[in-house]
């Protein structure tokens, strides 16, 4: 810790010399103002050239305040844009288009009860515990084969597509959605 601090300070230190050395001093001092305004510099008027004069009126504009015939305007000369987007046409969600999503097709050969997901997207798990691998997500509305009680904080299951494990019961109804 003593090191650290001893190493801090004397890059501190040899900043400071460094800077002192080869910096420039105040800078701030060559551009203070005087009560009139104008730069009060301590270097010679020579060093920096007067700023030109401006004219009152911009180049864009004629004597008579209207721009002049041969100017082209920006909006002329910018072209366009347009979004790519690579893939299909989007349609609008079921729900804007006036048509109501498929149900969830059932297991293949199901024996058991059929329940339904009521959640959003809810976990699939290898086991009946939140400390269990993920097996994936089954979205809302889909429906599962229960293999076991479904009375209980964790049914076995097996989705549509033939994965079996375990899914909490507070998501899983007998409604259809």
């Amino acid at each position: 810790m003593i090191r650290l601090l001893f190493l801090l300070v004397t890059t501190l230190a040899a900043i400071f010399v460094v800077l002192s050395v080869y910096g420039s001093g105040n800078l701030r001092a060559g551009h203070q103002t005087d009560e009139t305004g104008q730069a009060a510099s301590q270097e010679s008027e020579a060093a920096t050239p007067p700023l030109p004069e401006l004219p009152e009126t911009p180049a864009s504009v004629g004597a008579d305040g209207k721009p002049p015939a041969d100017l082209v305007q920006a909006a002329t000369q910018t072209p366009e844009r347009v979004q790519q987007f690579p893939g299909p046409d989007l349609r609008p969600s079921p729900e804007y288009a006036g048509e109501t999503p498929e149900p969830a097709a059932a297991p293949t050969d199901a024996q058991g009860p059929i329940l339904y997901v009521t959640g959003t997207s809810v976990n699939f798990r290898s086991g009946p515990s939140t400390n269990d691998r993920v097996i994936g997500a089954l979205e809302g509305g889909a429906a599962v084969e229960a293999l076991g009680p479904t009375n209980g904080d964790w049914v076995h299951i097996r989705d549509g597509g033939g994965r079996i494990g375990y899914i909490s019961g507070q998501f899983l109804s007998a409604d259809v959605p």
